[in-house]
């Protein structure tokens, strides 16, 4: 799914080897055992997927939960995983899956029909405070145990997207004997059958993922079956760009997240850059429609000829991460490439912010009726991707037009609770997943992401895309969500999220799935 699984397919999985060592082996084969250590910039918080929406959480929890299918990062195609072969309804209402037979969790306990029944149930149940899974089951109508290896997924309305939902981490299978330990206890350690267990977690320090020995059940899109190679991989929380690849520099670490994109050109040597440019939303920045003035289109789209794209890109990033051409990044099945010119335009701006009788002050500041011109923008903090870096220069550049942004870095569970509840003004958001639906399920989603727009049309043509499995029709749909979008500036894009991994020597098979993050299954070390 992801592209329609074909000629959309950009997969930007580039590796840029620089001398000596090389990610791929250079030609040795695999060693088991050893530990690779990691350094993250951001803290999971919480690292249920069936609560959390955060790439953080899928990171560490991609190899601790398996899902019922598996997806190709090459093709974007459904395989199969703990789920041996599969049927869907015409309506695409119903979907009955044949498991796989002898897949235990990590504590014993047997992955079977009633397991995948308990974990859709929990998802959905209130009580989880699910932020982003439920809603990859709108319309869930239940769960049917056939026997103990088929079972049936039913929804009230068609759900198209479910078979590619399935195959992230966000609806992975947990052990449903530890569903009563509570929800904060799932937060610190989630069980699952994948081929990794949970260790010690100390939030904002470190998380240890060690190998399961008894794993036998990966899906075909690995290079390997069996036990992962690494005996433990050792994640360290490093917010600091510099502090985190000096890390990597001095040998303290065998790879690190997101290098700073000024710095990517010096990993030369036995140092290795692996880029992806990820698939799901692009970076955006979203206005809250339903707060004035930005009720109004004039002022989004005023605001959107405010925002210099090209300015950010060429300066924060230096030209590593791309422009964003539509809300959807190329990768994403669906995306339709709507700003092939920049649509930054301070002169529209000024005069769209005057019609709407918005005049400047003597501070500078345009104000109506006496009331300031002002929005506040609450982000996460501590940043990734130097969005700090990047809210900074946006701040100028509306401080240019007459706009006067407040700048309010919170927690990441404060930023998500209040973007769950709408309380934001200005909100920024990018989102990994291998699918248009990502659209429905963090812009138009009351269990997670942004409510991006009052659009009385969106919610319902983004629900038209759930009810046909013909990627064509799919794609046509989100095209004309993502041009209504843009049209609106209910959603402004400024660039494709990439993920820059850096590697030392030391490290081989660092791979990425295909929601555009490390994956460490077929990963091993040389010491």
């Amino acid at each position: 799914m992801r592209r329609a699984i074909g000629g959309l397919l950009a997969l930007a999985l580039v590796a840029t080897a620089c001398g000596g060592g090389t990610t791929s082996g250079g030609g040795d084969q695999p060693r088991p055992g050893g530990v690779l250590t990691f350094a993250t910039d951001a803290d999971p918080s919480c690292i249920d997927p069936h609560q959390s929406p955060t790439a953080a959480s899928q990171l560490i929890t991609r190899g601790v939960v398996d899902s019922l299918v598996a997806q190709d990062p090459k093709s974007l195609e459904i395989k199969p995983w703990l789920a041996e072969s599969w049927t869907v309804s015409p309506d695409a209402t119903s979907f009955t899956f044949r498991l796989r037979d002898g897949v235990t969790f990590s504590d014993g306990a047997k992955f079977d029909a009633a397991a995948v029944r308990a974990n859709f149930d929990r998802i959905v149940d209130p009580a989880t405070k699910s932020l982003l899974a439920a809603s990859f089951l709108t319309g869930y109508a239940g769960t049917t145990v056939v026997d103990p290896r088929t079972v049936t997924v039913a929804f009230k309305q068609p759900n198209a997207a479910f078979l590619q939902a399935a195959s992230t981490a966000f609806l992975g299978m947990e052990s449903p004997a530890t569903f009563v330990s509570g929800q904060q206890a799932l937060c610190q350690k989630v069980v699952g059958s994948g081929p990794f267990t949970v260790g010690e977690y100390v939030r904002q320090q470190k998380i240890e993922l060690a190998k399961r020995p008894d794993y036998a059940w990966a899906p075909a899109t690995h290079k390997h079956s069996g036990a992962a190679y690494l005996d433990k991989v050792a994640i360290t929380v490093v917010p600091e760009n510099g502090v985190r690849l000096g890390s990597l520099r001095t040998g303290q670490v065998d790879a690190v997240a997101n290098v700073p994109p000024r710095e990517a050109d010096s990993l030369t040597g036995d140092f290795q850059l692996l880029t992806k440019e990820q698939p799901g939303l692009a970076y955006l920045l979203v206005l809250n429609a339903r707060k004035a003035p930005w009720t109004e289109a004039p002022m989004r789209q005023a605001f959107a000829k405010s925002v210099d794209t090209e300015q950010i890109v060429s300066t924060v990033y230096q030209g590593k991460y791309p422009r964003a051409h539509s809300v959807l990044t190329p990768s994403t099945p669906g995306f339709v490439d709507i700003l092939g010119k920049s649509q930054a335009d301070r002169a529209a701006a000024e005069r769209l912010f005057e019609q709407a009788g918005w005049v400047k002050g003597p501070d500078g500041v345009r104000v109506k009726d006496g009331k300031p011109l002002t929005v506040e923008w609450t982000y996460i903090s501590p940043a990734r991707e130097q969005r700090d870096v990047l809210a900074q220069l946006v701040q100028q550049q509306l401080k240019e037009v007459g706009v006067g942004v407040r700048l309010n870095p919170l927690p990441i569970g404060d930023v998500v609770g209040r973007q769950a509840k709408g309380e934001n003004e200005l909100s920024d958001i990018s989102f990994i997943r291998a699918d248009g639906d990502v659209l429905r399920t963090t812009l138009y989603s009351t269990q997670g992401g942004v409510t991006a727009s009052a659009d009385p049309e969106m919610p319902g043509l983004l629900a038209t895309a759930t009810t046909t499995t013909d990627p064509a029709r799919r794609a046509a749909t989100y095209e004309q969500a993502q041009r209504r979008i843009v049209d609106q500036a209910t959603a402004i894009p400024v660039y494709n999220p990439t993920y820059l991994l850096g590697a030392g020597k030391a490290a081989h098979d660092l791979a990425f799935d295909p929601q555009g993050l490390p994956a460490f299954y077929d990963a091993w070390v040389a010491r």
